[in-house]
């Protein structure tokens, strides 16, 4: 049911690549983030809501 809907709208599959694409990128990019970010920082960063001296 789907496909056909698709098949209905010219250049759907462009749409589609790009959105994924977009997506794919989006993810690469927080989990290269996440790897390659100071790992110090990030664990100040998780303590903050948590710490009360920081008012």
């Amino acid at each position: 049911m789907f496909k056909q809907f698709i098949s209905a709208i010219p250049g759907a599959d462009v749409y589609m690549v790009g959105s994924f694409l977009t997506f794919l990128i989006f993810f690469v990019l927080v989990g290269l983030y996440l790897l390659l970010a100071d790992k110090e920082h990030l664990r100040h960063i998780s303590q903050l809501p948590l710490d009360d001296t920081s008012v």
